[in-house]
């Protein structure tokens, strides 16, 4: 898993490539062998018996027989055996338009359905496949007959004008997460109701593992028209595998002829495959070793898995996370804004498998770094001393909360004290009326403040009216008297007031009775 000089990867001892999957399925390097055997051909006419040689070895590694696996056509890029694939299932589609219209029916004009956020190639055709506009600059020509479509509506688009279904095993419409085995089975279902071919493109998507070649057999058992390949059989040279059911096979003739060149990494390919066992592997155990591994960080979402294709979701912008990866000499790719992707060979060491989990741990615990939020330099007040300062000062507490100095005037909120419930007043003494008419003014104001609470909701805004008349003539002879200088009240002035206290505290009480 050590990083190539591809321009994927960066060159330099110490590196882990987590997408070395891409490179070799089983880690090893076969590409020299069968360069050697490319140039060392007694003649430069082509191996005619290779295209045959290479349908073998995929029937055998799949245990498919030659109604899946019909033929397989050797192209010198991915995006050419997409362009294969596409002339093959509309060839299909108008030989099917053909008997139609023998029928009465009126021929559709043929489309290419394809999901929302896929990526098939940087080719024209592969571009407008794609459902990513980015991959696409504005100065391409528009191709007609493509149509995309998110995968909760995929299936619902598919009619007998959909000459081709293209559908890769993972939707990148969002984070990426692998599309699940009822919605596979779904698609073939209706593909096989409407006549229309269905091309998975495994071109980014290599050996699954499980006892398995492919991610669509693996998580539902469907089987396809036609499937694209290119992860991990060439190398991380340009090339692609286009492997033919029976129902396309017939359709690919007069096509580009296959590349010798580009057979023979395949094959050699799939001879290690076979030597080696490769797809015996629990492709689970990696994905299962990793989430153990990463269970407690707080930055990690979520855990997309299908075979040795992981999807890592995260709460960090996936920039970031380059930069902490790079400086941690680990490279993988970017899925998404909040998304990166591990594709790492089928047959790894324990060693190896320790070493890239402890890579991709380094990482998310420097991104956990990053995120900590510096102390607070505010000073904390332990909750007893808060308890007792509330205590001493009941609208301090509040102050202090709110950034106010501490010798600021309270809120008259804050100053109104304590409030008198009605259960107060039940439990108080009944004969409190009977209180002596020689009380101090402290308790003449606590008689005053209960005959203001009404007992009887229906009065309750004329009391308060009464009480505020009350309030502003109260505060009229404050004014007066703090006016008057050294001058004592007369005998007849007390006696005369105690009375209109009295016939005052009376008239209250009779109104809380009524």
């Amino acid at each position: 898993m050590n990083a190539t000089g591809s321009d994927d990867c960066p060159l330099g001892d110490g590196w882990i490539n987590a997408i070395a999957g891409r490179l070799s399925p089983t880690g090893g390097n076969s590409c020299r062998d069968a360069l050697h055997q490319f140039a060392d051909q007694p003649e430069w006419r082509g191996d005619v018996a290779l295209p045959t040689k290479i349908t073998e070895q995929l029937r055998t590694l799949t245990q498919h027989d030659a109604s899946t696996i019909a033929d397989c056509i050797s192209t010198s890029t991915k995006d050419q055996a997409l362009e294969h694939a596409l002339v093959a299932g509309r060839r299909h589609h108008q030989a099917l338009q053909t008997s139609d219209t023998h029928a009465g029916d009126v021929p559709l004009s043929p489309k290419c359905l394809c999901l929302v956020g896929s990526d098939h190639g940087r080719s024209i055709v592969a571009g407008m496949a794609s459902g990513n506009s980015s991959l696409r600059g504005d100065e391409w020509p528009l191709l007609p007959g493509f149509v995309h479509a998110p995968a909760d509506r995929f299936v619902d688009r598919i009619d007998s004008s959909t000459a081709v279904a293209l559908v890769s095993p993972w939707d990148f419409s969002g984070v990426g997460q692998p599309i699940s085995a009822e919605w596979w089975a779904k698609c073939r279902q209706r593909c096989d109701e409407t006549g229309t071919c269905l091309i998975i493109d495994h071109g980014n998507v290599p050996a699954v593992g499980n006892g398995h070649l492919f991610a669509h057999e693996m998580v539902a058992g469907i089987s396809a028209d036609a499937v694209i390949l290119a992860a991990g059989l060439t190398f991380d040279l340009p090339g692609g595998l286009l492997v033919l059911g029976q129902s396309l096979a017939a359709q690919a003739e007069g096509l580009v002829p296959a590349n010798d060149l580009v057979g023979h990494l395949i094959s050699s390919t799939l001879s290690m495959l076979l030597e080696s066992d490769a797809l015996a592997t629990d492709a689970d155990a990696f994905a299962f070793a990793l989430a153990e591994r990463i269970a407690t960080r707080g930055c990690v979402r979520d855990l997309h898995v299908s075979g040795h294709t992981v999807v890592l979701e995260l709460d960090v912008d996936s920039q970031a996370w380059l930069e902490k990866a790079n400086a941690k000499k680990l490279h993988a790719s970017v899925c998404s804004e909040h998304s990166v992707l591990f594709q790492p060979p089928l047959l790894m060491t324990n060693e190896e498998q320790a070493n890239l989990i402890d890579r991709i741990d380094a990482v998310l615990a420097g991104l956990e770094q990053n995120q900590e939020p510096p102390p607070s330099s505010a000073q904390v007040i332990p909750e007893q001393d808060a308890a007792e300062a509330l205590e001493d000062n009941d609208w301090g507490a509040s102050e202090l909360a709110d950034g106010e100095p501490e010798d600021s005037e309270p809120a008259d909120s804050a100053r109104t004290g304590a409030v008198i419930t009605d259960e107060a007043l039940e439990a108080a003494p009944a004969n409190e009326t009977e209180a002596d008419s020689d009380t101090s003014d402290e308790t003449f104001q606590e008689d005053e403040s209960e005959e203001m609470v009404d007992e009887d909701p229906v009065d309750e805004e004329e009391d308060e009216d009464e009480f505020d008349e009350e309030y502003d003539d109260e505060e009229e002879q404050d004014e007066e008297t703090d006016q008057e200088e050294d001058a004592e009240p007369t005998e007849q002035d007390e006696t005369e007031l105690e009375n209109n206290e009295l016939d005052e505290f009376e008239s209250n009480e009779e109104t809380e009775k009524h």
